[in-house]
């Protein structure tokens, strides 16, 4: 029983111990010193073992990057002819499987791998000829957290034909065909070990608050025992990723960096502008643009000048509001936050010289159509964006202006009319300025009918009391009494004079009932 304890500890010993080698002082070309233990030195590679996060971990680095070596007798290794190999204590290392060669001693992993068959085309072994064998090369495929598959397939299937087009034939595969690793760098060495010389990696990472797509590519390329790595990365826009990603050569450039080749140099001159207010929920515009989005938003722009942003809310003609100027950062996003404000904005025309009519330009201008103001005046705005009005004056050429209704308290425009010189304008202008004055009268007829009308009908209706009440005192006469008394002769007084007065108002209700007539008959003629 005691033996198969102790045969369990040793097994168990070997299992978990951790690789050891020689410990060594290193210095680098660059100046860094570093105490460490020297696990080898093979193909220009120097393996360096050390603890990071209490797990043993194997570097390798070039050998040209070393000053010098030196192990715990004081001899330099650099100057070592023949090739160091430190074999490890156990079976836990963890560095990439090579081809056995009789003539070297290697550090063999213990994990079989579990890249399955279908996923990835097993390395065949190196040919005996000179002919070159072509790069390798496997495209992990872009993820999808967050986004939908779709899109990233889509980015997988651009990168994988830009690949194509710079002479790399890309077999692609994606993270979860490789069961036994879990990130970048196991994926890398397993990869490596089946022959892969270019591995890239695709990701894609949003953005919700600036509405936006980052994407990273990161390439492998194995040239000697070490790769060479590059990453390169790219935002896009989230709602218009597609068109983004090929505009100024976006995707390309970021294949050639990842490639560390020189990009193809363009002018980096969109911006993101990215804004959020308080409340949510405003339309964001610029002054020549009605609206641009709803808050929170993030919208593009090609300007490099700085520029004013509005933002504004409006509900039963309340209005909220606020106002920024943006300087834009091309290849950035600019951040902007605005807390809107009570506002009541009112526009101030003045023009040169003053005394003419504004008009909404929305509906032409006729004789019945009515002047909102007079230079020099002002008035509300309840409508934000773009708006139009037309000057009108006598003796002056008409003056249409366009401008941007913001969320401020007052818009000031100053105008410099124009004097008409071409007879056949003036003609026309002195037409109009005429039916306009026949219009103006007739509506002031109609107007003047109407009341002398009512009045007309009030003095009718009078008379018709005054009628009324003679009618009954005449009754009261008919009743036999004293015909010479008194009572009887004021009655008799009382009962002329409203006949007289009924005479009277109902003449002048007929005669002004007959003129309200004839005014409204000349006026509906004058309107019309």
């Amino acid at each position: 029983m005691k033996k198969i304890f102790l045969l369990i500890a040793i097994a168990l010993t070997a299992a978990f111990a951790n690789p050891e080698g020689i410990f060594v002082d290193v210095e680098l070309l660059s100046g860094t010193k570093q105490r460490a233990q020297l696990m080898g030195i093979e193909n220009d590679t120097v393996s360096l073992g050390g603890y990071i996060q209490n797990k043993f971990t194997i570097v390798k680095i070039a050998k040209k990057q070393f000053k010098k070596i030196i192990d715990e007798k004081g001899n330099d290794l650099m100057k070592v002819k023949t090739k160091v190999v430190v074999k490890p204590t156990s079976s836990s290392q963890t560095s990439a499987p090579e081809p056995k060669s009789s003539s070297s001693h290697t550090v063999k992993s213990s994990s079989s791998s579990s890249i399955s068959s279908s996923s990835i085309e097993h390395a065949t072994a190196p040919s005996s000829s000179s002919e070159k064998q072509p790069v390798k090369t496997v495209l992990i495929a872009y993820n999808a957290d967050g986004i939908e598959q779709s899109v990233a397939d889509q980015f997988t299937a651009l990168t994988t034909r830009l690949l194509m087009e710079a002479g790399e034939n890309p077999q692609i595969i994606r993270k979860s065909d490789i069961k036994k690793c879990d990130d970048n760098i196991c994926i890398q060495s397993e990869l490596a070990s089946y022959g892969y010389k270019s591995i890239y990696f695709g990701e894609i990472v949003p953005d919700i608050k600036t509405d936006s797509l980052t994407l990273n590519l990161t390439h492998a390329f194995y040239e000697d025992s070490l790769p060479m790595l590059h990453r390169a990365s790219i935002n896009l826009s989230r709602k218009a990723s597609f068109s983004d990603a090929i505009t100024n050569n976006k995707l390309e450039n970021q294949l050639l960096d990842a490639q560390g080749k020189d990009v193809i140099k363009t002018k980096r001159n969109r911006t993101y502008i990215h804004i959020e207010t308080d409340p949510d929920g405003a339309t964001i515009s610029r002054s020549e643009k009605d609206a641009i989005c709803k808050s929170p938003c993030t919208f593009v722009t090609a300007d490099t000048a700085k520029f004013t942003v509005y933002a504004y809310w409006n509900v039963d003609r309340h209005l909220w509001g606020a106002s920024t100027n943006i300087v834009p950062l091309p290849g950035d996003t600019v951040h902007v936050s605005l807390k809107l404000k009570r506002v009541t904005p009112e526009i101030r025309i003045l023009t040169y010289p003053e005394g003419a009519s504004i008009y909404k330009a929305s509906t032409p201008i006729t004789k019945r159509s009515k002047a909102i103001a007079q230079t020099p005046d002002k008035f509300p705005l309840y409508n934000m964006g773009t708006d139009s009005l037309i000057i009108r004056k006598a003796g002056y050429r008409d003056t249409l202006i366009n401008f941007f209704a913001a969320p401020v308290p007052q818009i000031d425009l100053s105008i410099n009319l124009e004097k008409l010189t071409n007879f056949d304008e003036i003609e026309i202008q002195k037409k109009w300025l005429h039916d306009k004055k026949m219009q103006t009268l007739g509506e002031a007829m109609i107007g003047g009918a109407a009341g002398t009308v009512l009045i007309g009908s009030l003095l009718m209706y009078f008379a018709h009391l005054d009628y009324s009440d003679a009618e009954d005192i005449k009754k009261e006469l008919k009743i036999p009494g004293a015909s010479k008394g008194k009572n009887y002769q004021d009655k008799v007084k009382k009962n002329k004079k409203l006949v007289d007065q009924g005479d009277n108002k109902a003449i002048a209700g007929g005669i002004l009932l007959g003129t309200g007539a004839a005014l409204l008959g000349v006026g509906l003629y004058f309107y019309f």
